[in-house]
């Protein structure tokens, strides 16, 4: 495996950051047992071969090796694998604009080279061809059973256009779409077909059943301009389906979300067919404060404003101009948006918010709170001690604020602060007893420190409180899971099986656990199997199969499947050592062996 990447000269091509000396560690740590270890790699990926959208000399030539690690029989990460493969020939693409790659979009996009920072038509073809084995590749791949691979491995495909015809991409897309079961693989599928295919076939994808290729297909009309006023307004009507927005967070591509994609597309319809959307957008920028208001604000000042920019007098402004403008203004968490600022600036409207208000005449009101809580959402993202500052200083102002409150106790759980974090939790559910996400906090640090009631508690709570499905779905998993640490097997798996059928990884090892807690080991087993060809590189699903095949007395797949789990996961052999699963193990040389590497 990668035996061929010492034979080049590293030192001699370019990264992000210099000499790709760094680059031959990075790709072996791509296929590292440890599972951290790969997501760091994964990470310097992005930053130095791939960073900020921008290829390099490096990127070419390490293409290859990303390749042979996803066509491995059990790669690791394969979604994750894939998804770079991607992003390294084609950049990021979605159903607002084509691949970034020499070749271009079918419908004749210009793909422009980012030459400010080093990239050239030559490069963007040079690392286009290293991506061809990929193509094979994920035409075996869009059958995969794990759905999230064959999501990816459709993305890929919809990048590589120039090889189609050489693979047969298209035909062999359409026959796995006809049998597609899976919701965001059928609709990853569609999504390549409206990248490789024919206006027809778009148009015929509209009508599909399933809500996510017909908003797909949709996207793909309007971008190639065949969109019809049905179409449009369909657009309109999914600005506000949230239900959909959250099918399609769910799919594999970047996006700023539904409402931002659909927004990027609208000014292609033309002013009078954008008319109808304007409500929404204004609903949408009054309150909007991530990255995706920059779509919603194009749209409506095209909507608004046409071609024209901004009149210099606040008096020549129509009564729809004012109202957009006047929504801008009295949206705070609007004005730290970098970017949606620059549109303003573009359409020679004022570009600051004192700026804004005095040039409408208006008063607006600046709460302090909510200027530290908008820095404080953003510094989410920079890692749990910046995250705790920043919601520390929303508490300065604001002791009782809730979201801070949950902000800052999360941080400090990531920080390993229990009694730090349980203090903020006690005061939250004081000031909010109902708040689902404080109950759900409570149940993490109740089940931390061994208080499993409170914690079974707690997490009922969290279920009971909220309507945000991920808490939800994260509250009924740890129900579970502290269900089963309380012996109570029976409980877990009734309430694993409540959720209906498995679909994903998750739902099989999940499932498989509570079955082998509750002694039902050939159910484990098959549950576990379906995990596992999902996701290969699961050390604790090998675990969990290897309990099933031990307590049902077979010693050969149950060594087989603790090794597995040990060679991905070595921290985990004091716990099989001591795990009473295993006692018919116990005098087996090669299980003491496996536990017990240096005796």
């Amino acid at each position: 495996m990668l035996e061929g990447l010492d034979a080049i000269d590293w030192t001699s091509s370019k990264t992000a950051y210099g000499p790709a000396t760094d680059v031959p560690h990075m790709l072996r740590a791509l296929d590292a047992a440890n599972a951290e270890l790969r997501a760091e790699a994964f990470h310097e990926a992005y930053g130095n071969i791939f960073h900020q959208g921008t290829r390099y000399p490096a990127t070419a030539l390490a293409m290859p090796f990303v390749i042979e690690l996803a066509a491995q029989p059990t790669p690791k990460d394969l979604p994750e694998l894939l998804s770079l493969i991607s992003h390294l020939v084609a950049g990021y693409f979605g159903p607002t604009h084509g691949p970034r790659n020499a070749t271009g979009a079918i419908w004749g996009e210009q793909v422009q080279p980012m030459t400010s920072y080093g990239e050239t038509r030559e490069l963007l073809a040079a690392i286009e061809t290293a991506a061809e084995p990929a193509v094979p590749l994920c035409v075996k791949l869009i059958a995969h059973p794990n759905p999230a691979v064959r999501q990816a491995a459709a993305r890929v495909l919809a990048g590589l256009r120039q090889f189609a015809d050489r693979y047969e991409v298209v035909p062999r897309i359409e026959d796995r779409f006809a049998h597609e079961d899976d919701t965001g693989a059928r609709a990853m599928l569609g999504f390549a077909l409206t990248h490789l295919t024919a206006d027809a076939r778009i148009v015929e994808l509209t009508a599909d059943a399933a809500p996510t290729v017909q908003i797909l297909a949709t996207m793909g009309a309007t971008r190639r301009g065949i969109a019809t006023d049905a179409m449009a307004n369909a657009l309109v009507t999914w600005l506000s389906d949230d239900e959909l927005a959250e099918e399609y967070n769910d799919l594999h591509f970047h996006s700023d979300g539904l409402a931002s994609d659909i927004a990027a597309l609208l000014p292609s319809l033309g002013q009078d067919r954008l008319a109808p959307a304007l409500p929404m957008l204004f609903a949408k920028l009054s309150r909007s404060r991530d990255f995706g208001a920059v779509a919603l604000l194009r749209a409506a000042l095209v909507g608004t404003f046409g071609d024209a920019p901004g009149p210099e007098h606040a008096s020549t402004l129509t009564s729809l101009q004012r109202e957009l403008l006047v929504c801008l203004a009295n949206n705070q968490g609007f004005w730290m948006l970098g970017n949606a600022l620059n549109v303003l600036i573009d359409h020679h409207l004022p570009s600051e918010r004192s700026q804004m208000a005095e040039f409408l005449g208006i008063e607006v009101v600046t709460d302090p709170v909510e200027q530290k809580r908008e820095l404080a959402r953003m510094m989410a993202g920079f890692g749990a001690e910046r995250s705790l500052e920043s919601w520390r200083e929303v508490l300065a102002l604001d002791a009782d604020d809730r979201e801070a409150l949950n902000g800052a106790a999360n941080a400090l759980v990531e920080l390993e602060d229990p009694d730090g974090a349980t203090k903020l939790v006690d005061h939250l559910l004081e000031l909010a007893p109902e708040d689902g996400a404080g109950w759900f906090l409570r149940g993490v640090l109740a089940a931390s420190a061994g208080e499993l009631e409170a914690a079974l508690a707690a997490f009922v709570s969290a279920g009971e409180l909220t309507d945000d499905y991920e808490i939800v779905d994260a509250a009924r998993s740890n129900q579970v899971a502290v269900l089963q640490r309380l012996g109570r097997a029976d409980e877990a798996l009734a309430l694993q099986l409540e959720t209906g059928d498995a679909e994903d990884a998750e739902d099989f090892y999940h499932r498989g656990l509570a079955q082998v807690k509750a002694k039902q080991y050939p159910e484990c087993i098959e549950s576990i199997t379906h995990a596992l060809e999902q996701r290969p590189d699961h050390a604790n699903s090998h675990y969990t199969i290897a309990c099933a095949y031990a307590l049902s007395g077979d010693a050969e797949h149950a060594l087989a499947s603790i090794a597995r789990a040990l060679e991905l996961e070595p921290e985990l052999a004091p716990d099989i050592a001591g795990d009473g699963d295993f006692a018919s193990l116990a005098d087996d040389l090669r299980f003491r062996r496996l536990v017990k590497p240096s005796a």
